[in-house]
């Protein structure tokens, strides 16, 4: 049974600088697999209920730590 999830309009802008912002900071490209994890982690934690753009940034780290620890 697909999840049926949709982003409201006004909060797309918003989701797209956290991401970006989550991509310059890690220096990832869009491209990339840890790009696609981090867009999948963003969405599941905004799912959640969080709106705060700082609050979403925060929540992705810990994925983006674990994936920076796991290439090494």
């Amino acid at each position: 049974m697909p999840i049926d999830s949709h982003i409201a309009l006004h909060d797309v802008d918003m989701l797209s600088a956290v991401f970006e912002e989550l991509l310059l900071d890690y220096q990832t490209s869009r491209g990339s697999v840890a790009a696609e994890g981090i867009l999948t982690r963003l969405i599941f934690t905004y799912d959640l209920g969080v709106r705060d753009p700082l609050l979403l940034k925060i929540l992705t780290v810990p994925f983006l730590r674990q994936r920076i620890s796991g290439a090494q």
